[in-house]
């Protein structure tokens, strides 16, 4: 599976002074209220959604922005906006570069930063492979120029976000490692990246439209809410054997149970069993309208993907999150994919690496 070893942020939101992450497996990032938690999360989710795009996409299926100024430190335009990711190639990873005649032996890390300013669109974007410097580029003005490994113009603007083509050069093949580095980096990530926001307890409504399907992104996402997911796994019988699991991690957290269907002509609603009565979702407590969305996207996030889950604590007592976080590690362990999550709390489970920011 790919896997997620290290990010880098600043300039985003709340990172002014900037933050690098490194990530054996799986992980709790822990730090109070206000330390960047957040916005490092929704950094990587605005780089993730932007993949093999012409520009950075605000409004997306993992992350809304409405304004360009809001993902800059102190609301300040001048500002350089930076996010680098550092992926592992996977098995798809090394069979992408067989087909291009691109070799990369077992554990290679391909990384890739993508600096922005806003004042002038000012564009940066750099390549690496295994820590090496393989390619940088530049946008200035209209026009765009690879500056190493050699200075040369390149064919297009470069604003396009984990995309080979904005590594061409017109002249000469200077650019040929990073466009295979980017190629199979972009191809890689391929519906290989899921993200939960903290925002997902307010993914809870009674009435709305009934014709989603499940999602092929995160659930909770824009306009997806997880009582329509309940709805249709508990339905479907191709769904039977993921809404046992649901109902399984459901039963171990203490929950009676949940239930999700139509209750009256283009309404379906959500209900909670509370001891021995049933109660409408939306009268739910924080802790299972913040975990609903987190089990229902545990189990459909495929193998070989990186889950990233903000606030993970939220509505749980220390108990509960040891809990929580020991199910998490083990669902995505048994399924093959990287987890790595928030918290203001550390855990007391020690089945996951936990680092402090």
């Amino acid at each position: 599976m790919t896997r997620l070893v290290k990010a880098v942020v600043k300039g985003f939101k709340g990172l002014g002074n900037g933050l690098s992450v490194e990530f054996k497996g799986n992980t709790v990032i822990v730090g109070r209220s206000g330390s960047g938690k957040t916005s490092l999360m929704e950094a990587l989710a605005l780089l993730m959604q932007s993949r093999g795009e012409e520009w950075l996409v605000l409004e997306g299926n993992l992350l809304i922005i409405h304004e360009p100024t809001d993902i800059s430190y102190g609301l300040d335009p001048s500002g350089v906006i930076t996010v680098g990711v550092h992926y592992e190639v996977d098995e798809d990873g090394e069979r992408l570069g067989r087909s291009i005649g691109f070799e990369l032996g077992k554990g290679s890390v391909i990384g890739y930063y993508y600096s922005y300013r806003l004042s002038d669109y000012w564009v940066r974007q750099e390549v690496r492979l295994n820590d090496e410097v393989v390619a940088v580029i530049e946008k200035v003005g209209n026009e765009g120029f690879m500056r190493y490994p050699v200075n040369a113009r390149l064919c297009i603007t470069p604003t396009h976000v984990i995309h080979e083509d904005a590594f061409m050069t017109c002249d000469g093949d200077a650019s040929k490692r990073a466009y295979a580095l980017m190629f199979i980096l972009r191809n890689m990530l391929k519906n290989k990246f899921y993200y939960l926001s903290e925002g997902r307890v307010c993914w809870w409504k009674r009435d709305y439209e009934t014709t989603v399907d499940l999602p092929t992104n995160s659930v909770g996402s824009d306009g997806q809410y997880t009582v329509h997911q309940l709805s249709i796994i508990s339905t479907r019988p191709e769904y039977e054997g993921i809404y046992n699991e649901v109902m399984n991690l459901i039963r171990e957290l203490g929950i009676g149970g949940v239930k999700a269907g139509f209750t009256a002509p283009k309404r379906i609603s959500g209900y909670v069993r509370v001891g021995d009565v049933w109660v409408p979702m939306y009268h739910a407590g924080l802790k299972l309208k913040s975990l609903l969305p987190v089990i229902v996207q545990l189990i459909l996030t495929p193998p070989g993907s990186v889950l990233l889950i903000d606030g993970i604590d939220i509505g749980l007592t220390s108990d509960d999150l040891d809990d929580v976080v020991r199910i998490i590690d083990n669902v995505a362990r048994r399924i093959g994919y990287q987890v790595i999550m928030t918290s203001r709390i550390a855990p007391k489970y020690a089945g996951v690496d936990v680092v402090r920011i």
